[in-house]
């Protein structure tokens, strides 16, 4: 009885919202939200993304079988419960998953949602014709298969403790997608479907100007209820300055994904309220192994200690953050504090640069057979924070004698799929700043594995350790929290000595709205956005 009344608490929390109380600011149009976002969106279609922002779209149109909620634990969506071996949804041996769906379920267009649609989108995750970003955690499962309209069965290759947190969970690469609108097609990568897709969420998108505009409307048919708001309209404004006076002058309602720099000011405005919560969302520089120079080892370690970490931290993120080096978010249960391997020691750096036989040249920069220590780091153009970060990174190489250059791009650019030419998938970097989105479990498999380097998955690092593959595996076999918690110590350890990425700060998602705006509750991982369907103005 107990685990049925949380489950009802849960199906209320993502339902209805009570109706909207009165407009107190005469800037505030009732049941209207207008949020404003930086990053440009390089698919509509959660199944081709790789964006955080495409996470943050399908909070609002589509199902996952889960969701996460504000303290980021896994919630029930398209499906009634999350599966446990307490439930019965894992079997004894750890190799079967099943899933249970909501009765009643309807996409946007009145279709019903079934088990069927959930086994159709796995094989369009696996469909070598998509240009998907990575297969994790689907390429775990031996089978995906619709016993019934409301029973989704899983098989898996072997045990693995992070699958439920990671199947079918609401956001890219774990949107449910309409098999009765899609199927028999050769591949999605330009379908139609992608610029105005149905889904099953809180709302439908009623148009879409590229880049620049999304209007959206309440989804009649979906679980909850009446969604909270009549009118959803998502603006693209690729400059946080003018995010900002937007905010200021009311031309909207919600700035999510704030920079630190912002947050003071954000605070000051009248009717505004904000949040600045530490998340799972690592902000970090990555070292592409993938070409030299950072394919050496030393190289790598060399600019790990030539950058002052805690200082960037402090100076340029301003302390709003969670300061730390490894992907373990600080607040976890499988988090182990532990020193950093590459402490600011610019004499060191040097050394390792003469061992490596980069020796400095006329100008200071370093020289190999002929050739200068150059590098081109990369982040998402527009981005302040980041780019006061490069600032700083680009100055502290340049003093060990590594000359580099800085090349930013539009997020959709950087972060589109390996088959659709996105920059960190194929390589086209040397260092790259940005954030990746932690789900509450610590497995690092889809960033940092072996198996994963792009067009597989997301190691935009490159980097091939054995090691690092050995333990995530030993990890994830495992249910039992103490024995991965002291694997991922082991792993983290690693990490640090062959350095694909460090991290700078987990990030305090920074958001301000709208003070009329209720409901909102910013998450500790996935998406802000979470339980949107529950807001009201």
């Amino acid at each position: 009885m107990r685990r049925a009344a949380g489950l009802l608490a849960v199906v209320v929390s993502l339902g209805a919202a009570a109706s909207p109380a009165a407009a107190q600011h005469p800037w505030t149009e009732a049941g209207h939200v207008r949020i404003g976002a930086l990053r440009t969106i390089d698919n509509l279609n959660p199944l081709l993304s790789g964006q955080a922002a495409g996470t943050d779209l399908a909070q609002f149109v589509f199902d996952g079988l889960i969701r996460f909620d504000e303290r980021g634990e896994a919630i029930p969506d398209a499906a009634t419960a999350v599966p446990t071996r307490e439930n019965g949804g894992i079997s004894p041996d750890g190799k079967t998953v099943v899933y249970h769906l909501r009765r009643g379920m309807r996409f946007s267009d009145g279709v019903p949602l079934t088990a069927d649609d959930v086994a159709f989108t796995f094989t369009q995750v696996m469909n070598p014709r998509n240009n998907v970003p990575y297969h994790f955690p689907y390429d775990q499962a031996q089978s995906v298969v619709a016993k019934d309209p409301y029973t989704v069965v899983v098989r898996l290759r072997a045990p693995s403790a992070p699958f439920v947190a990671n199947f079918f969970r609401c956001g890219v690469q774990g949107a449910i997608l309409p098999k009765h609108l899609l199927a028999g097609k050769s591949d999605l990568n330009r379908d139609p479907y992608n610029s105005k897709p149905i889904g099953s969420g809180p709302y439908a998108i009623a148009s879409y100007e590229s880049n620049t505009t999304i209007e959206m409307v309440p989804n009649p048919y979906w679980f909850g209820g009446t969604p909270g708001l009549k009118r959803v309209t998502y603006r693209i404004i690729p400059s946080e300055n003018t995010l900002l006076i937007a905010l200021r002058t009311h031309e909207i309602d919600f700035y999510y994904s704030a920079p630190e720099q912002q947050y003071r000011e954000l605070r000051a405005i009248d009717g505004v309220e904000t949040s600045a919560i530490p998340s799972a969302q690592y902000e970090m520089v990555v070292f592409n192994a993938r070409r030299a120079p950072f394919s050496d080892v030393q190289v790598r370690r060399a600019a790990g200690f030539a950058i002052d970490w805690p200082t960037l931290a402090r100076t340029t993120y301003l302390d709003v953050d969670l300061a730390d080096w490894g992907d373990i978010y600080p607040r976890s249960w499988a988090y182990t504090a532990q020193p950093d391997p590459t402490p600011y020691d610019p004499a060191r750096a040097r050394a390792l640069l003469d061992a490596a036989g980069w020796k400095p040249g006329p100008d200071g920069i370093r020289m190999k057979d002929g050739k200068r220590l150059e590098a081109e780091m990369s982040t998402v153009a527009g981005v302040i924070t980041r780019q006061n970060a490069e600032v700083v990174i680009q100055q502290q190489l340049h003093t060990v004698g590594i000359d580099v250059q800085v090349h930013n791009a539009p997020a959709n650019m950087l972060f589109a799929p390996f088959g659709a030419g996105g920059l960190l998938a194929t390589g086209k970097f040397d260092l790259g700043i940005y954030a990746w989105t932690k789900n509450p479990d610590p497995d690092d498999s889809q960033t940092l594995g072996p198996g994963y380097v792009p067009p597989h998955g997301a190691n935009y690092s490159g980097v091939v350790d054995a090691q690092i593959g050995r333990l995530q595996q030993q990890a994830d076999a495992t249910y039992d929290h103490r024995q991965r918690k002291a694997l991922y110590a082991r792993l983290e350890r690693r990490i640090g000595e062959v350095l694909p990425s460090h991290t700078i700060v987990w990030r305090a998602n920074v958001n301000a709205w709208n003070s009329d705006l209720h409901g909102v509750k910013p998450a500790q991982a996935v998406s802000d956005f979470w339980n949107v369907g529950s807001w009201s103005l």
